[in-house]
Formats: structure tokens, C-alpha cells, sequence
């Protein structure tokens, strides 16, 4: 017998924005073709289901009239991140609040005036907020194909938009992410952000290719192409969500590789943001069942965010193999990244043969030999204003985490994350791909990289907070 509880909280899904939403846009969305019809059942019965359990919790909120983690796990028989990721999302909605602290647990009470905006608001706000990271992801999930890029922003087609607020719950890292809950998701256990700067690993690693062709194109070690060669080689993947540069330009573009060769071609770091997650809906659409993505911190974030809120709907979109994320302190516009090359730098933009960022200096490697640098502190200011609000320096999401910082030149740092990430490394390195050593714990090593690590996530959730102060909308960690 179906329990008052449960009866309610259905009652109450049933009638939630989501639901409502999604059950309504049936006709625009079997339409548009992204997803077929058992698709978008797949997706309405999750939906149902997350919504079911999102109001057992707020209702059994207001009956206690405020409750701890643990007083929820009692009374509704749920883990404890469930039920965490379940009060995140309702904080977000306006519904309850974290109180008072009683010992060492926080209080959650209900909020019983009306929420003063809409639960999940289409994107546009995070556009005009400037905290729009130009990840792609609101392209691939958007059910409707109602949203395009132009001029490195989403742009919405109120003519195909339905609003059922899935670029805002599902896709978008900058409406509320929760770290603490992603990162739980990722490592398995609680997290606690002041106090892993650089986030939980399982080992932190100098590595370098032993393939040549790789070297020949590496931007430093050459690790994300050999992993990605190694998943080719042994069919654990039949695509990878990469960036491409396009022409002699440096304008860069999303790209789904399908082989070795075509990888080759994707070597090396652009500074110019890219919506890589655009290639999500490609790789559908090309029939692709085992992706591997490469992306920043805020790619990844959108990734795991998908995995965590929506899975069903991360399902319909790719079983993802693994993730690579890349190191990342700030990143460009296209017209910035020219801007520095051609005015700080004084190179012809068709000259650079390649960019690095290392020991405070932004460099450009002339086709000559020669290269051209300017101090980082002297073009932070060109970047985009969403990466001063990111406190993720080295993709603490990630299954492998890539970077050059702390690594001798030549070499790349890497943080293995997840057990996964940490199988398919040890096991391409025992197959002769590449090889690594123990990230030195010096200055100039380890010690580095968490000082960098601590330093930007400072920065950054200070500038949060004033904008919070000043009260402009913030993203939510």
C-alpha cells in the first residue's frame, strides 16, 4: 500500500515545473528529432522519479519544521547524497534554507514565502551577467534545438523554445553548481573545499609520450593524446570531444575525432574559448555509444552536473568513457587571444607556431624559433569575466586532470582522480604510450600547483561573494 508520504510527494511531482513542462513540450520535442519517442518517455519517467523524491524530502522538511542530513537519512531511509543533492537543488529553488548550525550538522527549514523568480529560468540571465562560460553543453541538451552559439553565447529561439528550463537544471555550470556534491559524486565521499584546494587524487604525476608522432605535435607532455590514442587502440572508445584550430588564424572549433589520425590533428592548447560540449549532440547524431571528453573545468563541470541532476538525460546523450580535463587559470576570447599575440606580444598572429602559459609569462612560439612573452598579470584583465567567478584551477571533476604547471618543460602534470582514470593510466602506460615519475613536492613542483590551486580559488569566491553583496545573481558553489 502506497503510503501518505509517497502519495503526496507524487501528487506534488506531478504538478512541479519540470514535469509540467516536459509532458507539455511532447509534440516539440518527438518533433525536433534530438530524441525519439522511448527517449523522451526514458526522460519523463526519471524526471518524475527525481521530482518524487526532491518533495518526500521537502515535505518531510516542513513537517519537522526544519531537519538535519542525518534526521533526513532517519526518517526517509535515503544516503546521505541523495539527499544532499536533493536539498542543493531546493536551497536553489527558493524552497528551504540552511539555518542555524546544531552541532556540528546544518538545519534546513522550509522557506514558505514564494520563490522570487522562476525555478529554472531560461539562460539568458547568465548571458547578460557575464557568467556565461561558452561550454556548449545548453546546445546538446537543449531538447528543441532552440539554442545556438553567436558570438560565443547561447542565443535562444523563443519560436522553438518550450521552456521547460533543462539549459538551466541540467546543462549549464554557472546557474547553481555545488562542488561539494559534484565532488562527493566523483571521490565517493564527502569533500571538504577550503581544505583540498586542488581536490582529492589518488596520485600526482610528471608524465611524457613515448609515441613520436605525438611528440612531433605536443603542446608539453603529450598525455591527453596518448590516452586518447590508447583508447582508440583498444576500441574503448569510438569518438573523443576535442578542440581543433581552424586555419593558420588560431580560431579553434569543437570537433568529435573518431580516430588516430584525426586526434593528431587536435594537439596542442588554444587559449580561445570553444564550446566543445556542442560535440555531445554530434556524437549522437553520428551514432557514437562510447565518448571520451576533454574539457576545462567549467566543461566538466557542465558534464558531471548532468551526471549528477539529470542522469537519464546524460545517458540519452553518451555513455562517457572517461574525462580529461585540462589545467585552466583563465581563458579568451578569440579577439582577446589576438589582441595579446598582436599588441603585448608583437607577433603576426599567422606566425605563432604555438602559445604556453608558464612561470607568470604568456608566451607565443614563432614559427622562427624565436618567441615573444608577456607577464600574465598584465592580460588577466582580457579575460573573460566568467573564469574570475571559477575557483577550479586544476578540474577537480575530471577522471585525469592534465596540466603543465609544476612539470619540467616537456613534461605534463597529472592528477589521477577516480579509480577508472586510474586504471586506463596505468594501464596505457604499461603498454608503452607513456611514461611518468612522481610529481616533485618543492616550490617549483607540487607545492606550486596548491599554491596556485589556493590562490585562485580565493580570488574567485571573493569576487562571488561581491557580487552577491551587491545583489547581482551569482552562481551558486
Amino acid at each position: 500500500m502506497v503510503n501518505k508520504l509517497e502519495l503526496d510527494s507524487t501528487l506534488e511531482a506531478l504538478r512541479s515545473f519540470r514535469v509540467r513542462a516536459l509532458f507539455g513540450g511532447e509534440k516539440e520535442i518527438i518533433e525536433c528529432g534530438k530524441i525519439t519517442r522511448e527517449e523522451w518517455e526514458k526522460l519523463l519517467d526519471f524526471v518524475v522519479d527525481d521530482e518524487t523524491e526532491r518533495r518526500k524530502v521537502l515535505l518531510t522538511v516542513k513537517k519537522l519544521g526544519g531537519a538535519s542530513l542525518p534526521q533526513l537519512e532517519k526518517e526517509l531511509g535515503m544516503s546521505n547524497f541523495s539527499i544532499q543533492k536533493h536539498l542543493r537543488l531546493l536551497e536553489y529553488e527558493g524552497l528551504v534554507e540552511k539555518s542555524s548550525e546544531s552541532g556540528s550538522e546544518a538545519v534546513y527549514k522550509p522557506i514558505l514565502k514564494e520563490p522570487s523568480r522562476p525555478p529554472f529560468e531560461k539562460i539568458k540571465f547568465i548571458v547578460d551577467e557575464k557568467l556565461c562560460v561558452d561550454c556548449g553543453a545548453c546546445v546538446s541538451y537543449c531538447p528543441t534545438n532552440a539554442i545556438t552559439i553567436v558570438d560565443e553565447a547561447p542565443v535562444i529561439d523563443e519560436d522553438k523554445c518550450i521552456g521547460c528550463g533543462i539549459c538551466n537544471s541540467v546543462a549549464c555550470p554557472r546557474t547553481f553548481l555545488y562542488l561539494d556534491v559534484l565532488r562527493h559524486y566523483v571521490k565517493g565521499e564527502p569533500c571538504k573545499l577550503d581544505q583540498e584546494p586542488i581536490a582529492g587524487y589518488k596520485s600526482a604525476l610528471a608524465a611524457q609520450t613515448m609515441k613520436e608522432e605525438i611528440r612531433k605535435v605536443c603542446q608539453d607532455g603529450g598525455i591527453v593524446t596518448s590516452i586518447l590514442t590508447y583508447l582508440f587502440d583498444h576500441n574503448l572508445i569510438d569518438g573523443a570531444l576535442v578542440v581543433k584550430k581552424r586555419g593558420e588564424n588560431w580560431a579553434s572549433e569543437p570537433v568529435v575525432v573518431t580516430n588516430k589520425g584525426e586526434l593528431l590533428e587536435t594537439a596542442g592548447t588554444k587559449y580561445v574559448v570553444t564550446p566543445t560540449l556542442v560535440g555531445l549532440e554530434k556524437a549522437k547524431k553520428m551514432g557514437l555509444k562510447k565518448i571520451a571528453v576533454v574539457g576545462t573545468p567549467c566543461q566538466v563541470q557542465a558534464v558531471r552536473k548532468a551526471q549528477v541532476f539529470s542522469s537519464a538525460f546524460q545517458e540519452i546523450m553518451g555513455n562517457i568513457v572517461l574525462i580529461i580535463g585540462i589545467f585552466c587559470m583563465e581563458n579568451f576570447s578569440y579577439q582577446n587571444m589576438k589582441k595579446i599575440v598582436e599588441e603585448y606580444c608583437k607577433v603576426n598572429l599567422e606566425n605563432a607556431r604555438k602559445m604556453d602559459i608558464n612561470k607568470g609569462q604568456f608566451s607565443v612560439h614563432i614559427k622562427s624559433g624565436e618567441r615573444s612573452s608577456v607577464p600574465i598579470k598584465d592580460i588577466t584583465g582580457l579575460a573573460r569575466t566568467a573564469c574570475h567567478v571559477c575557483p577550479d584551477l586544476t578540474n577537480e571533476l575530471a577522471d585525469i586532470a592534465v596540466g603543465s604547471i609544476g612539470s619540467p618543460p616537456s613534461w605534463s602534470t597529472v592528477l589521477i582522480r577516480t579509480e577508472k582514470g586510474e586504471e586506463i593510466f596505468q594501464k596505457a602506460q604499461e603498454e608503452g604510450y607513456l611514461t611518468s615519475k612522481p610529481l616533485e613536492e618543492s616550490e617549483t613542483g607540487l607545492l606550486l600547483l596548491i599554491k596556485l590551486a589556493r590562490g585562485k580559488r580565493k580570488r574567485n569566491l571573493e569576487k562571488l561573494e561581491s557580487k552577491r553583496t551587491e545583489g547581482k545573481y551569482a552562481t551558486h558553489f
